[in-house]
């Protein structure tokens, strides 16, 4: 049984998302776990299937942190310095990147959009408010645990794989 919700539709919907904004120059933080990955290569596919040019990657150790969100942001802007949106694996990295672009001078959604992972607590309470994805960690868990009860209880389990789903939230940020 599988409960959860897909990082490659992530990735894809925030291109999407992006893309719809305008955003042509797209770049992506991303720790280097497994799932980021994911999101972070279907982020980049997703951007190249809609004729936008080469998705920058930077990948940071996990686990990610403020600091590796400001030394991300600060490399791509050395390397490509016209990007116009980051999409960061978590929220933490993201904050990093928008401490970043402060102190760069750069204006965030106006000159690069920041979109996080994750719709932490203190996402809406940015400024800018950060835009994020998130993340049904309640429902996830909830559908888990009755997955377990079924089991114990010797019920079968006709719907063996579950789909939660995810949502993009616009806040100011991008």
């Amino acid at each position: 049984m599988l409960v959860g919700f897909s990082h490659v539709e992530v990735g894809r919907a925030v291109a999407a998302h992006l893309h719809a904004q305008g955003r042509r120059r797209l770049a992506v933080v991303a720790g280097d776990d497994e799932r980021a990955l994911r999101r972070s290569e279907a982020f980049r596919a997703a951007a190249l299937a809609r004729g936008l040019a080469q998705v920058r990657v930077v990948t940071v150790a996990a686990p990610t942190t403020l600091r590796s969100g400001r030394e991300a942001l600060a490399r791509l802007l050395r390397e490509a310095a016209d990007i116009d949106a980051v999409f960061c694996s978590s929220d933490l990295l993201a904050l990093g990147v928008l401490t970043e672009a402060r102190v760069q001078g750069l204006r965030v959604p106006q000159q690069l959009a920041v979109i996080g992972f994750g719709d932490l607590e203190f996402a809406a309470d940015l400024d800018p408010a950060l835009s994020t994805v998130r993340i049904k960690g309640d429902a996830i868990g909830r559908q888990a645990a009755q997955f377990i009860v079924d089991r114990v209880e010797g019920r079968v389990v006709p719907q063996r794989v579950i789909d939660i789903g995810f949502s993009i939230v616009e806040r100011s940020s991008g």
